[in-house]
């Protein structure tokens, strides 16, 4: 499984989003109906777990869209082309 299939079997598993979900149009923090601050939380939590990094608070605060967290894990050194 590459890091980006992980990255989106954590997203669609915490957000009960489909293949269809995973763009920067749907998933956005608070505007996806399943994205609020409960989940937010775990998931960042299974992000870190999955990828054996640790998320600063500008990295969660900052975790807004699909892409973002690609972003963010890719800063933290995951290589999301794998």
């Amino acid at each position: 499984m590459t890091n980006l299939e992980k990255y989106n079997k954590i997203l669609k598993r915490n957000l009960q989003a489909t293949d269809e979900d995973l763009n920067d149009d749907v998933l956005v923090y608070n505007r996806f109906k399943r994205w609020e601050s409960v989940r937010h939380v775990d998931m960042v939590a299974d992000l870190e777990e999955a990828f054996g990094v640790f998320f600063e608070t500008l990295d969660i605060t900052s975790f807004s869209t699909y892409s973002k967290g690609i972003e963010i894990l890719e800063k933290l050194g995951v290589d999301m082309s794998k």
